[in-house]
């Protein structure tokens, strides 16, 4: 079985991501914290399957700052927001797109109401 081709964008930034992490702590910091809480997720985004939400990138950014310094950070921030831009354009735009994202929101909604519900 021939394996998906990502799409270039998303390809570099997965490159990228997997580049960060390798300088980031892995047990401790937000890294750990998603490995710990997330893997199957975290895999799906290592793989380019999917995309992290940027708020998951700022968190790691906050790791890249408590180890190498603010100024690291912001190179980070920037050099992400790019290819991240990117990977996100091409992402949607592959086939099937906007099914998986409607299905992901109705998934997401029935957690919310379910969380609801508990309280």
């Amino acid at each position: 079985m021939v394996a998906e081709q990502l799409p270039d964008p998303v390809r570099e930034f997965t490159d990228y991501l997997h580049a960060l992490l390798t300088r980031l702590d892995g047990s401790g910091g937000w890294w750990a914290v998603f490995r710990q809480r997330d893997p199957d997720g975290m895999r799906a985004c290592l793989d380019g399957r999917e995309l992290p939400p940027w708020d998951v990138l700022q968190a790691l950014f906050q790791d890249v700052a408590a180890l190498h310094g603010a100024a690291a950070a912001d190179a980070e921030t920037h050099r992400a927001r790019t290819l991240y831009a990117a990977a996100l354009t091409a992402h949607d735009a592959r086939p099937g797109a906007r099914d998986a994202l409607t299905d992901r929101l109705d998934v997401m909604l029935r957690e919310r109401r379910y969380a609801a519900e508990r309280r």
